[in-house]
This record gives C-alpha cells, structure tokens and sequence, in this order.
C-alpha cells in the first residue's frame, strides 16, 4: 500500500494499524450500550425494545409497538440523560425510536 509520500508501507505496519482502532474501540461496544439501554429505559422497555445502531452520536432504538414507541418518546429525555451517564465515552447527543422487529 503507498502512502501520498510514495513510500510503501508494509503489512505488518498495517495490522499493528488496524489493531490500534479495534482495542481503542474498546471490548463489548455493542454489550456496553445494550446494558446501559437496560438500566435507562427499565424492565418492562426491554422486553419491547432493543438499541440497534450509534452513528453520528445517535443512538437508535427498535421498538414492536406504536405504544411503546410513544412511551418511551414521552420518558426520552431521562433515558437520554441516563445514557449520557453510563456511555460517556461516545458521547451520545440523541435517541431515535423506530418501528422494528426486536426477536
């Protein structure tokens, strides 16, 4: 691979690279937010919803129901304050509910 000083990096530069990235990312990204999804939004939620993705500093929520999503849109600002709380480190700004399947 060439870098734009037309040097050429070797593979192992590379991996060392790439392993950085993924240990910086910490272990359990995907446990870490469900567990705080759990302790923000309560029991009964997570029986009817799950977190799917965190882009952009935006963590998206599934839920199998129109009820649950306008409960949980309604009790938004005190989960997003508590998920601000136990994920610090990315530094969530928004939670955004949709209809999905959460099986």
């Amino acid at each position: 691979m060439k870098r734009r000083t037309g040097h050429t990096e070797d593979i192992k530069g590379i991996l060392r690279k790439i392993v950085k990235k993924i240990e910086e990312q910490g272990p359990g990204k995907k446990e870490k937010i469900s567990q705080a999804w759990e302790k923000a939004a309560g029991e009964r939620a997570i029986l009817h919803s799950r977190p799917v993705s965190l882009t952009r500093k935006i963590l998206t929520v599934e839920v199998d129901s129109s009820t649950w999503l306008y409960s949980l849109s309604l009790k938004k600002r005190f989960i997003l304050r508590d998920i601000k709380k136990e994920l610090e480190q990315y530094k969530i700004e928004d939670i955004r509910f949709r209809m999905g399947n959460i099986t």
